[in-house]
């Protein structure tokens, strides 16, 4: 049996803790994250060294004050480094499940767990949505970037019903399928879900009639969650997550924060290196108490947010999120009309370009792209790779619009200190209608 697999008895808490006290869940995240701060140091290269650097040692930590000792990772570190780096030793790289992060920082990484950890971490996300009234035989439909999963075993007896639909389809196609599936819970990303909203017809309402809608990956405005409810007819709660470490907080209707998810992550709130008061806007830097084939343990993932109170009025023993700051998703609107996804273009964009560490797109109007390129270390594109790139761009939005690639050493934060890595300045009115474009900022 590998080091990663000794772990696992440790995790029965993750799906029977929901009634444990504020204390007993502090007391689970410590016993977690000596075991993982153990595993990190003897088996995973990159922590080892990062701790030896530092001059850290795991068996200094016994209590969550003591997270402040313990050295941060970012995505530079992980990105661009072999697999056999940032992977339990003892364990096949090739073997384990890939996630490959869309790019919604602006960084794609590549993320690997075991198999025990992947469904670990979704029987936890499954356990949450119980809580909204979430059955085993209820039908589960999710518009977003669709990928090709094979049937599971739990699928074929009828259990756990799952279908994806390609957010990047036409309106009507996204639709129809909704219509075949009539889904008992509706997931996707906020931008795409109010967009649909208005294109719903008498027809569509009569058929796609979720209990309540889920949306994640981007910011939920008000007008988005307005639009949304009223349009599918249903309550929305939002969560927030990454890939590197699946659900991290979760909304809750009675309390009007979030819920962090403290039995699958030890998440901080830095601001100037501090902890955050309730009510300041900071740093997210997060621990993976579950993730032991690639270890995320203290690791920045770029996102400011801003603290809740240290209890939910609800009575849950959760910490709290009062909101998430940023990660708003624009769709770019074209002169002949059409409005295009973002990822209508990072997808190619990630394809097109391994040597890709960071990139930024920015619609200058309505017939201008602006593409910021950063290489990885030692990397060059060269004219073969610009063409590509170019031909993919001209493939999703038309000749009509033109593509200026830049390729510079750095592409800096707003001045709020966030970083977007896909934005318009083109305007628009209070009917969605495009307008006169803003200055660049």
């Amino acid at each position: 049996m590998s080091a990663v697999m000794r772990r696992a008895p440790g995790c029965a808490g993750l799906l029977f803790g929901n009634h444990w006290t504020r204390e007993r869940v502090e007391a689970f995240q410590v016993r977690r994250l000596r075991v993982l701060l153990r595993h990190a140091c003897d088996h995973v290269p990159h922590y080892r060294r990062l701790f030896a650097r530092a001059g850290f040692d795991p068996e200094r930590v016994h209590t969550l004050a003591d997270l402040a000792a313990i050295p941060m990772t970012c995505r530079d570190d992980l990105q661009g480094a072999p697999a056999m780096e940032t992977v339990a030793e003892g364990l096949d790289p090739a073997k384990l499940v890939l996630h490959r992060t869309s790019g919604s920082s602006g960084q794609p990484l590549d993320i690997r767990r075991t198999w025990f950890e992947e469904h670990l971490l979704q029987a936890s996300r499954l356990r949450v949505l119980g809580a909204f009234g979430f059955r085993l035989t209820d039908r589960r439909a999710a518009v977003v970037l669709a990928r090709h999963e094979s049937p599971t075993w739990y699928g074929r007896l009828g259990l756990l019903p799952y279908e994806e639909v390609h957010c990047l389809l036409p309106p009507g196609e996204v639709l129809s399928s909704l219509r075949a599936i009539r889904p008992d819970i509706l997931r996707g990303y906020p931008g795409t879900l109010s967009w649909l909203a208005g294109f719903l017809t008498p027809e569509d309402r009569a058929s796609i009639r979720p209990r309540f809608i889920a949306t994640e990956s981007e910011t939920l405005t008000s007008d988005m969650r307005a639009r949304i409810g009223e349009g599918f007819g249903a309550p929305v709660i939002d969560f927030y997550g990454s890939h590197e470490f699946n659900l991290i907080a979760w909304e809750c209707p009675a309390g009007g924060c979030y819920h962090f998810s403290d039995l699958t992550v030890i998440a901080e709130i830095l601001k100037d290196g501090r902890p955050a008061e309730p009510g300041e806007e900071g740093e997210l830097v997060a621990t993976a108490l579950h993730s032991f084939g690639m270890p995320f343990i203290r690791f920045r993932l770029g996102d400011q947010v801003v603290r809740g109170e240290a209890r939910c009025s609800c009575g849950a023993p959760n910490s709290t999120l009062a909101r998430v700051a940023g990660r708003v998703m624009d769709r770019f609107a074209l002169r002949n009309g059409r409005s295009v996804h973002p990822y209508t273009l990072i997808n190619p964009l990630l394809q097109c370009a391994p040597w890709l560490r960071r990139y930024q797109i920015v619609q200058e109007d309505l017939e201008r792209l602006l593409v910021k390129l950063v290489p990885l270390a030692g990397k060059s594109p060269t004219a073969d790779d610009f063409a590509g790139l170019r031909q993919a761009m001209v493939d999703n939005l038309g000749t009509s619009v033109s593509v200026r690639f830049e390729v510079v050493d750095e592409i800096p934060a707003s001045a709020n200190g966030k970083f977007r890595p896909y934005y318009s300045l083109v305007r628009r009115g209070s009917d969605g209608a495009p307008g006169i474009h803003a200055p660049v900022r």
